[in-house]
């Protein structure tokens, strides 16, 4: 007779297929909906650089840029080059080996994969044996909620970034700190936020002496760097202009603080420095003034705080790069049920961000900007703060 074990891993056995097929369905309907001929397509960004590594050419190269974007009839064309590291190209580079339309499906089925398993991932981090019954009520939070619907529907990387960062607190979460380094030095994959989580976190490991999960960190980026060396020697010099570009003219329309100090100083540089300045160093002191006060705070913790940190400080974010909080909101629902406030309020935490953040794009489709959103990340900070910090601490 079967063990329940056994049993179970069965069930998962079926229960997968049916969830990938079910998946594929809903990235086919998702791309035939949209009109990515007329509309900017984040996707096509990275299956034109993955094209053209597959064939040998560069992403950051202007003329094979344009080039593709007018060979495959796409009218907008939002950037010069690609504004990401070349690694990221390379990691795109089997995609583009496809067809933009079966790349572009593709992509977004193991987009909605990612996102489940992350969620997965989460719960698994948390030892309560009540967590997996949150899976269901925070699925239909993710569903609602709009930064997931862009990534999906944009084909943007953020169900990547979560993916790792998931991961990678599960792994710290169970005492494997060189695996979850590993996966910490990924991060540079998308320098505008994974610099600034590699630098909080990496505090955060030198204080408690984490010198592994730092190696693992520094391995995995050194092997970025040099596979993307290999390919093109002169790569990061030419990524760093295109960067630099584009920082000068999206800085202060992003859902940050400095975003929300260029509405409130009505773009005044001056003043958009000073009080964008002053609102990311208070949140940076804070952040290190809970790592070195509080140090008994768990792996799950940590990266919760790194993340609503780091989308609210970052000089270039938007609102897909919001997908991150779906860790965050999941560890104040298992906080809020493990503090006795029940599976009801647990689950019903995310359909509150979802709200909010709905509202909020009410009055930026009114202003004509996003900078609002930044509320959303402000928003689950505040609930870390009050649900999953200790009340001793």
């Amino acid at each position: 007779m079967d063990t329940p074990r056994k049993l179970y891993r069965r069930w998962w056995l079926v229960l997968l297929p049916v969830l990938a097929l079910i998946c594929v369905l809903i990235a086919q309907r998702v791309v035939k909906s949209m009109d990515y001929h007329h509309n900017d397509n984040d996707f096509f960004t990275f299956w034109l650089a993955g094209h053209l590594v597959a064939q040998g050419g560069s992403p950051y190269d202007p003329q094979a840029w344009l080039a593709g974007y007018h060979q495959n009839a796409m009218d907008i064309i939002p950037n010069p080059a690609f504004l990401y590291p070349l690694p990221l190209a390379l990691l795109f580079a089997p995609l583009g080996l496809l067809p933009f339309v079966p790349a572009y499906v593709t992509w977004v089925t193991l987009l909605q994969l990612l996102i489940l398993a992350s969620l997965g991932l989460i719960l698994l981090a948390e030892p309560s044996p009540r967590a997996k019954y949150l899976y269901l009520p925070l699925l239909a939070g993710v569903i609602l909620f709009r930064p997931a619907t862009l990534t999906i529907t944009q084909g943007q990387v953020s169900g990547l970034f979560l993916f790792i960062l998931a991961a990678m607190a599960l792994l710290w979460q169970r005492g494997k700190w060189l695996g979850g380094g590993v996966l910490l030095g990924l991060l540079v994959l998308k320098p505008n936020l994974g610099l600034i989580l590699l630098a909080a976190l990496g505090f955060w490991l030198v204080l408690h002496k984490r010198w592994s999960a730092l190696a693992g960190a520094l391995l995995s980026g050194c092997l970025l760097l040099l596979a993307g060396l290999i390919y093109a020697p002169g790569w990061v010099g030419q990524y760093w202009s295109i960067g630099a570009n584009k920082l000068s003219q999206t800085f202060g329309g992003s859902p940050t603080v400095w975003g929300l100090s260029a509405l409130v100083c009505r773009a005044h540089s001056v003043c958009v420095l000073t009080l964008g300045g002053a609102a990311a160093a208070l949140l940076v002191l804070g952040f290190l003034w809970l790592g070195m006060r509080l140090k008994s705070l768990s792996p799950l913790t940590v990266i919760a705080l790194s993340i609503c940190l780091t989308l609210l400080v970052a000089p270039y974010t938007w609102t897909y790069d919001q997908l991150l909080l779906l860790l965050p909101v999941t560890l104040v629902a298992l906080a809020l049920d493990r503090g006795g406030k029940g599976l009801l309020a647990a689950g019903l935490v995310f359909i509150a961000i979802d709200v909010l953040a709905l509202l909020l794009l009410f009055f930026d489709v009114a202003l004509q900007v996003e900078i609002l959103n930044v509320f959303v990340p402000l928003a689950v900070l505040v609930l870390v703060l009050v649900f999953a910090i200790p009340r001793r601490a």
